[in-house]
């Protein structure tokens, strides 16, 4: 993971006046890895050659990616290092995170958020973090019953029934 860092870091100085752009290629690098798992089993497979990898890799991203993801690519492929593609994917988008000030929060429900409660959820994390620049992702969770958890950086705010049920349920067994 380390490599996968300094990777990362290299890319990031040097597409420092076309940031969004690689940034939406290191995206697409980490959906394809995550949506296609025999894709890492090939980069990752010592019996392929790095030239045969290299041709996989090109021949799936070709023309929808950037000149220095491009680049990137090409030089991973020479140097056999191909499997760290999805981590300096991972890793680029961090130090993007950071460098831009965003912060990414996740509200677990029982049923989907109106557009009004998101907003107001938006409106409070902002007053906390001080972040302007918030990305919240709802995931619906029947299992909570009702109320809400709040995942952000190593925060987790759990105001679920079941959560409530299960804290009852270890003080009556205490």
């Amino acid at each position: 993971m380390k490599a996968a860092k300094r990777y990362a870091k290299a890319l990031f100085e040097l597409a420092t006046d076309q940031l969004d752009t690689v940034q939406n290629d290191m995206q697409l690098v980490k959906k394809t890895f995550e949506e296609n798992p025999k894709l890492v089993k090939v980069v990752k497979d010592p019996t392929i050659g790095a030239s045969k990898k290299l041709n996989i890799i090109n021949t799936i991203f070709d023309n929808k990616v950037s000149k220095e993801t491009q680049k990137l690519i090409n030089l991973l492929g020479q140097k056999d290092r191909l499997s760290l593609l999805r981590d300096i994917a991972s890793a680029f988008n961090e130090l993007y995170k950071n460098s831009k000030g965003i912060k990414e929060a996740t509200v677990i429900t029982a049923v989907p958020l109106s557009d009004t409660l998101k907003d107001n959820i938006l409106k409070k994390i902002k007053e906390l973090t001080g972040s302007q620049h918030i990305k919240l992702t709802n995931i619906v969770d029947p299992k909570i019953i009702g109320g809400f958890i709040l995942n952000m950086d190593d925060l987790r705010y759990d105001a679920s029934i079941s959560g409530k049920l299960a804290k009852i349920k270890s003080k009556l067994l205490a």
